[in-house]
Parts: structure tokens; C-alpha cells; sequence
């Protein structure tokens, strides 16, 4: 329910869709929970803005390179794709391929003379298993084991499937081995699920330059830090980034770009999963020190960079975040604007007042007198509750407010619920016990000095 109102009540500050708030996957051991907990604490907000602006056969033509995907086209190959993508359980899916490693996995097939090891290696992966005419390959990255499926069909004549894990890379041949006519080389790119075959329905462009790195380069930067410095001071900035940069290395970081004192830092990662981990972990950290923070994950320097800034500028408030690219969109984990937290609050906030509203209500119907205190210990405690200053003092007039009601209510209802001779009594005993206090020296200790 409180995610639900947060996500609701932040669509009007996001210049784009807000898909989720929090993650409903389930961690399975305690590097993933770490993660799991900086999302839904917060909780993050995942957010959808523009599709890339590349179409799929140009982004899978640049990571192939122009000698690859050169091959491919004179051989007459070409992109079919085999199932859309699907945002139904986008931040399951996205939370899955950041927890879990870049590992992937390639089942084959390929004529029983074929040196499949030589080729593996050639690629950068690893035999695991290997039987007459077919094998099962380890790559570390995604990237790695694309190139080595490509290299399966120009080079062995035979067929490959990627997949997250061995089972998933043999089902997923074994299901467009019943569409497509080998050879070919499946896979999943953008969201989508692809298979590379002879008379594929796309064609496969040539790449504007070199192979395409992966997205692994995270750009980092304090929003407001002149602001963080005249408030707390430079060894505070200076504290923080130091603890950022001992996060990003927990996650293999090789630091491109930190000056000692500043308040950015560029880092390169074995893979975007490493990259994505170490950026949410930063934004935990940030919360927790009141930091704002942005973020941008891509495959360059400006790349990175330029995610981080353009998804600033669509944000309609300052909130920490990491951008990047994922399937055909792209996205970002950004942290909720301050009156979605606010809006979340509302439920538990009427929930307090209805008992409260029932023990001040039946205090005052025995005396008014005793449910006075009320009229100052719940506005206060409101005010604590909230997130910044102004909304307390919202919350503390609403409380105040509906308290002094509730007195009134139930000293209008008081001579109706309770007998005469019981309130006659009461109100002659409050009587005495006030006049008692407020008199000088009535009781021994007991009156003003």
C-alpha cells in the first residue's frame, strides 16, 4: 500500500513513466538482499523515459563489430525476432540481471569435426561440457558469449543459444530450433529474445565504427555539493566520497577519473551488472548521509555521463539517481520526491488518528481536563514523524486540529453518555483535586513557591 501511494504520488515530478516502486524480487542469499534493501527502503522509483534512440539491429551490429557482422552479410544472414519485449515485470527482470552475475551461458551444436575449444578461447569462454557435435560454454559477460554463438555459425557452420543459465541457454535452443531452420544463433538483446539466421527478416546494418563496448563506465556527481560544503563542510564532502569510492571498488571499480576533495568520480567495471550494483549501493549510502547524488551508466565516459544529465533534466526536483540503458528504453532507479513520502504517510497517519481520536474522545467524556494533554503530545509527535519541517508543521495543525474537535465532540456528548449523578460527581472531584494544585500551601509540598 505505501509503495503504491508513493508511486501514484510521484507520476506528477517524473517527465516520464513510472513503472515501479520497490522490487518484488526475492533475494536468495545476502549480496542480493543488500541490494533488495536499498531499493525498496528508499524506495527506489524505476522510471521509463524515451526508447533508444538506436533500433536493435544497430546496437547488436555494434558489439558484433564491422569484421562479424561484415561476414554476416555477405553470407546472407539477417535478425528475426523470436519474442518482444515485455514490461509486465520489468522491475523483476531488471533487479534479476543486477544481482545475478554477468556469467552467461551458450549451448551448441556444430559437425563432429569442429575444434569448438580453439573457437571458445579465440572468443574469451570456456568449455564446460563437451560431447560429439555439441557443447556447453561458459562466457563471462554477455558481450563475450554473443560474439562467441556468432562465431559458432560463421566459423563451425553450427547453431548456438545464449542463456542466464545452463538450462535456460538449452531451452531456448531447444524452442527456436522449432522455428528456425539451422544454423543459427539465439539470443536476447533489448528485452527482446533474437535469433541470427540465414534470410532473417532484418538486415544487418554495418556499424558506424569499432566494436561497441558494454555499458560498464559509471559517472557519479554531488548535486548541490557548494551547498553541502556551506552547511557541513569539506571534510564532510570529502568523507562521503571517500566511503563511495571504497563502495565502488567493494564492486571492482577501476577508478578513471576522482580528484582528492572533489565531488565527482569516473569508474570503469568487468561488467554493467558490477556497474548497476555499485550505483545502487551508492545511493543507499547517499540516503543515509542526506547526499544527493547522480548517476549514469554507459559505455563511454560521455555516454555515461549524458544519461546521468539527461535524466536530471526530467525530473521536476532534486533527488539522487542512476541512469542507463536496459532493453529498448531508457530507464532509471530514482529516489521519490519528498511529498510522495508524505502522500504514503496518509493511511497510517488516519489509522493513528482513529485511536487516537477514541482514547481522546474517552478521556474528555470522563473529564476535559484529562484529555487536554492531548492537545500537545500528538501535533508534537506528528511534526517528529515528518520527513521535512514544513510538513510537520502541516501535520501538526491537522493534528491539533482534529484533537480539539474531538474534545469538543465529546464534551457536547458528555452530558448525554454519562448518568448525572456519576458526572456530578466527577466534575466535584476534579473541583477539588484543581482546587487543591492551584492553591498556596493547602497541602505540605504541594503549591507555588
Amino acid at each position: 500500500m505505501r509503495r503504491t501511494l508513493v508511486k501514484l504520488a510521484s507520476k506528477p515530478f517524473v517527465k516520464g513513466e513510472v513503472i515501479a516502486c520497490g522490487t518484488k524480487y526475492d533475494p536468495i542469499d545476502e549480496e542480493e538482499k543488500e541490494i533488495v534493501d536499498v531499493i525498496n527502503s528508499i524506495p527506489l522509483l524505476l522510471v521509463r523515459f524515451e526508447s533508444y534512440p538506436k533500433p536493435p539491429e544497430e546496437v547488436i551490429a555494434a558489439e558484433l563489430g564491422p569484421e562479424l557482422s561484415e561476414e554476416l552479410r555477405k553470407r546472407g544472414y539477417g535478425l528475426t525476432p523470436i519474442e518482444a519485449f515485455s514490461p509486465k515485470t520489468l522491475d523483476v527482470t531488471l533487479v534479476t540481471k543486477i544481482v545475478l552475475d554477468e556469467t552467461r551461458y551458450v549451448y551448441c551444436t556444430f559437425p563432429s569435426d569442429s575444434n569448438v575449444r580453439k573457437l571458445a578461447r579465440k572468443y574469451g569462454c570456456t568449455v564446460l561440457e563437451e560431447d560429439v557435435g555439441e557443447a556447453l560454454v561458459e562466457a563471462p559477460t554477455k558481450y563475450h558469449a554473443l560474439r562467441f554463438a556468432v562465431g559458432v555459425l560463421l566459423e563451425l557452420n553450427g547453431s548456438a543459444a545464449v542463456g542466464f543459465t545452463q538450462a535456460a541457454a538449452t531451452e531456448r535452443y531447444a524452442k527456436v530450433e522449432t522455428l528456425i531452420r539451422p544454423p543459427f544463433a539465439a539470443f536476447t538483446k533489448m528485452g527482446a529474445e533474437w535469433a541470427i539466421h540465414e534470410g532473417g527478416e532484418r538486415k544487418i546494418p554495418k556499424p558506424s565504427g569499432d566494436v561497441e563496448a558494454p555499458d560498464r563506465i559509471l559517472y557519479l556527481d554531488v548535486i548541490g555539493s557548494t551547498r553541502l560544503i556551506d552547511k557541513l563542510g569539506r571534510s564532510y564532502l570529502h568523507g562521503f566520497m571517500e566511503r563511495v569510492i571504497e563502495t565502488l571498488q567493494e564492486e571492482h571499480a577501476s577508478i578513471l577519473h576522482h580528484r582528492p576533495g572533489g565531488d565527482d568520480v569516473l569508474a570503469r567495471f568487468p561488467s554493467k551488472s558490477h556497474a548497476l550494483r555499485a550505483a545502487i549501493k551508492v545511493l543507499g549510502l547517499a540516503d543515509k548521509a542526506r547526499v544527493k547524488v547522480r548517476e549514469g551508466v554507459g559505455n563511454s565516459r560521455s555516454s555515461a555521463a549524458e544519461e546521468a544529465l539527461a535524466t536530471e533534466e526530467r525530473l521536476r526536483y532534486e533527488a539522487s539517481f542512476v541512469a542507463f540503458r536496459f532493453g529498448p528504453d531508457v530507464v532509471a532507479l530514482v529516489e521519490p520526491p519528498p511529498p510522495a513520502y508524505e502522500a504514503a504517510r496518509l493511511p497510517m497517519e488516519l489509522g493513528r488518528m482513529v485511536a487516537a481520536s477514541l482514547i481522546t474522545g474517552s478521556l474528555a467524556i470522563v473529564h476535559p481536563v484529562l484529555a487536554l494533554p492531548a492537545l500537545f503530545v500528538f501535533p508534537l509527535a506528528a511534526f517528529k514523524r515528518a520527513s521535512k519541517p514544513h510538513y510537520g508543521l502541516i501535520w501538526s495543525v491537522i493534528w491539533l486540529g482534529v484533537t480539539a474537535g474531538v474534545i469538543s465532540a465529546a464534551a457536547g456528548l458528555r452530558p448525554i453518555i454519562l448518568p448525572p449523578g456519576l458526572r456530578e460527581l466527577i466534575d466535584v472531584t476534579f473541583g477539588v483535586i484543581l482546587k487543591t494544585i492551584l492553591s498556596k500551601g493547602t497541602l505540605p509540598g504541594v503549591g507555588w513557591p
